[in-house]
């Protein structure tokens, strides 16, 4: 056998090897947290400027991002625009509260949280109130475009009040409750809160805005004991075609958190 044999046979394996490696499909890089779009109607300051999202809102995200393994990037717009771009199936939305066309529009999570609805006044201008009649003649502070449950549209359809409709500024609808240019705002907050808790919350938040008002902030505010409602949920939602399995796995995340409880 001629002796160059060995040779050409080490660099015919070396030229095969080569060639296997040129053609090997290369490492795949290590995948990091499946990003959601996540629509959220947005809360206005003053300037017309997006708030950031409540501390209890955003334990909850944080929480569900980790039990689903995903990052939520998130989307602030106005209700009605964050409702449509919703339906269009431009992401997941949060808190958009539910209707019968929603319902043939969007599949619902499970109930992810819940609110009260509270009537909130000037401290010197309080009334009793016990049922939705106790509201016959009064102006009240409302978000545009937002519901506040079938009890209340039905009042105001039926002109039970007058509602003073505004941004989604908490700041703007309580500076013109001290200004006494409405009788009384409807609040939602966490049902974790009692009326005191949100008295506590609204006073302090509104402390350095009153010595802007001058003379006419002569008071306080007060939260009526009695809360109007206990909404009926606050959920996610998706569009029917583009539920690829998330809201299941929402409601699978959501029962882990309940079980295990608050941290």
């Amino acid at each position: 056998m001629p002796t160059f044999m060995p040779t050409m046979r080490l660099r015919f394996t070396g030229f095969l090897l080569a060639a296997l490696l040129c053609c090997a499909p290369a490492p795949r890089a290590i995948a990091g947290p499946q990003t959601v779009h996540l629509i959220i109607g947005d809360t206005l300051d003053e300037q017309g400027k997006p708030k950031p999202l409540s501390p209890i809102k955003r334990k909850l995200l944080e929480a569900l991002e980790r039990e689903l393994g995903v990052t939520f990037e998130l989307h602030m717009s106005p209700w009605a625009r964050a409702e449509r771009y919703a339906i269009d199936g431009a992401g997941l939305i949060f808190g958009l509260p539910k209707s019968a066309d929603r319902l043939h529009a969007l599949r619902y999570s499970d109930v992810a949280a819940y609110n009260n609805l509270w009537i909130v006044t000037r401290s010197d201008a309080t009334f009793t109130y016990n049922r939705i009649e106790d509201l016959r003649g009064k102006a009240i502070g409302i978000v545009r475009g937002y519901h506040y449950g079938e009890q209340v549209e039905r009042a105001r359809a039926s002109k039970l009040f007058r509602t003073d409709e505004d941004i989604a500024s908490r700041g703007t609808r309580l500076t013109r409750l001290m200004l006494k240019r409405v009788d009384a705002v409807l609040l939602y907050q966490p049902s974790l809160q009692t009326a005191r808790d949100v008295e506590t919350e609204i006073n302090a938040y509104m402390a350095p805005r009153l010595r802007h008002i001058g003379a006419a902030a002569n008071a306080g505010y007060s939260v009526l004991p009695q809360p109007v409602a206990t909404d009926a949920g606050v959920f996610f939602a998706i569009a029917r075609n583009r539920d690829d399995g998330i809201i299941d796995r929402i409601n699978a995340a959501l029962a882990r958190l309940q079980q295990r409880g608050p941290n």
